[in-house]
């Protein structure tokens, strides 16, 4: 994959965190597919090393993984639209770095003042609406890989928020502070 290409494809995964393209829009793409788990994981990564060791935030970083690969797998298996998978994956995982990479900031704010025992009120807002982004835009790209309503993209995308933040908290809750 040369320069142009993860260029075209970190664009592309803007534009559809911006809700303005469709996961379908771009080529099935095997090299981007691998860009884009490893730019998540890597973004999930260092989130998680904000607050925790490496040990945990490798942990974290393989749960908070494997649970978008198996709930997007198994939802569009059950659905009947399987052959989708690879390119939802890409636009999940791709649009996952995107926002984590906007996070980033608030994520390492958090962390500092967490570590100082300062207040957090004032970021709390600002998380909240990151989650409602993130969430809208698993749910932009649910509606799209399962040719459904948004309301039922931003029902599963909801799921999926609550499973992720649910299995995270209950399996590292020394993470949490």
């Amino acid at each position: 994959m040369d320069i142009r290409q993860v260029r075209d494809c970190l664009w592309s995964w803007l534009q559809q965190a911006l809700l303005r393209r469709a996961p379908q829009d771009d080529p099935a793409s095997l090299d981007a597919l691998w860009l884009a788990l490893a730019g998540y994981m890597l973004v999930d990564l260092v989130q998680a090393s904000a607050s925790s060791g490496l040990r945990v935030s490798l942990a974290m970083t393989l749960v908070d993984t494997l649970l978008m690969l198996v709930f997007a797998w198994l939802l569009l298996r059950v659905t009947g639209h399987a052959r989708r998978y690879p390119q939802t994956l890409t636009s999940l995982a791709g649009t996952g770095m995107i926002l984590g990479l906007v996070a980033l900031p608030l994520v390492e704010r958090a962390a500092a003042a967490h570590r100082n025992d300062e207040p957090m009120a004032d970021l709390v807002l600002l998380w909240l609406m990151l989650l409602a982004w993130g969430i809208s835009v698993q749910a932009h790209i649910f509606r799209h890989a399962l040719s459904t309503r948004y309301g039922v993209g931003l029902m599963l995308a909801g799921l999926h928020a609550a499973l992720a933040i649910g299995m995270i908290e209950t399996l590292f809750p020394q993470a949490q502070g």
